[in-house]
């Protein structure tokens, strides 16, 4: 049942606001990174507001940073596995902030205490990015607006009254399709007795990327590689910046280093490796589909033998 919403409302979400972005001259790799981007980490912020709320953040935690490895390696090399991926068209700024964040973040970790006093600087890197990436978006995509279906011609023509409440349902259920699965995995796995850290970072951070692996695909089969970097990226963003940003202005947030500095090591890692593509290669084909999946996989290899030795 979660994953058939998931993908249900991923489906409508992507074609509700491809329609909507095409009205305004939006491009596609900022709808991919505003609308959607927002749209798919809503459980990954839903998800860490509850963890701090119930004095978990372990959880909170591990699901940002296991969610962000996850949307580098299985999003990008599961959307690979149905299309080769174009980079021609997507901003250095973009690829360079996206780094650059990942850097900070592996630096605060590494060398200060994070509290949150950095939240509201993140937060406020995060107004920044949004308020740039907008002035830079403004230019009309090349891709023609695909009108054959009953939906997305009354979208077109009515954006505000028509669109704008169904791009809020297909998040809706898409959220409820994420917190179904969720809900499962987790219900099922503490009836073994697995850790909150190892959950948050596997099963928690895989089933709240739901949405963007079941998105990217969807765009892949659409051919839309632009909206598919702009949903990793822009998920990340929003992961790292607004949703830490966030959840540290709570007063029971902590950042237990000790037990994710591995991961923060390996985020930053995949994060080097997936900007160093952007900046050489001018397409990604399916042969790279395996490299990140195989890592993935490698990942989930380390934390099984740390959590289960």
């Amino acid at each position: 049942m979660g994953l058939f919403l998931v993908v249900k409302g991923a489906d409508i979400l992507i074609s509700s606001a491809v329609v909507i972005g095409k009205k305004y001259g939006v491009s596609d790799f900022f709808i991919g990174l505003i609308v959607i981007g927002f749209g798919t980490s809503l459980p990954e912020l839903l998800v860490s507001i509850d963890a701090i709320i119930k004095k978990s953040p372990e959880i909170s935690i591990g699901n940002v940073v296991g969610s962000n490895i996850s949307n580098i390696l299985l999003v990008l090399g599961s959307a690979l596995l149905i299309s080769k991926i174009n980079l021609r068209k997507i901003s250095r700024f973009d690829s360079i902030f996206h780094l650059f964040i990942h850097i900070i973040f592996l630096l605060i970790v590494w060398l200060l205490i994070f509290d949150y006093k950095i939240g509201i600087v993140f937060l406020i890197l995060f107004t920044f990015y949004i308020y740039k990436s907008f002035n830079n978006s403004l230019s009309n995509s090349e891709n023609q607006l695909e009108t054959s279906d009953f939906l997305t011609k009354i979208i077109y023509n009515k954006p505000l009254i028509i669109g704008l409440p169904t791009i809020i349902f297909s998040i809706i259920l898409t959220f409820f399709g994420a917190e179904f699965t969720v809900d499962s995995v987790i219900e099922i796995s503490n009836f073994f007795g697995i850790s909150d850290s190892f959950l948050a970072l596997t099963l928690v951070a895989l089933g709240t990327s739901l949405p963007e692996i079941i998105t990217s695909i969807r765009a892949a089969q659409k051919k839309m590689s632009e909206l598919i970097i702009g949903n990793i990226i822009g998920s990340n963003i929003y992961n790292l910046l607004l949703i830490l940003g966030f959840v540290s202005l709570f007063e029971a947030f902590s950042f237990p280093k000790d037990i994710l500095f591995f991961e923060v090591i390996f985020l930053f890692i995949c994060t080097v490796g997936f900007s160093i593509l952007l900046f050489v290669k001018n397409d990604l084909n399916k042969k790279f589909s395996l490299v990140f999946i195989t890592f993935y996989c490698f990942y989930l290899l380390k934390l099984l033998l740390t959590n289960f030795r």
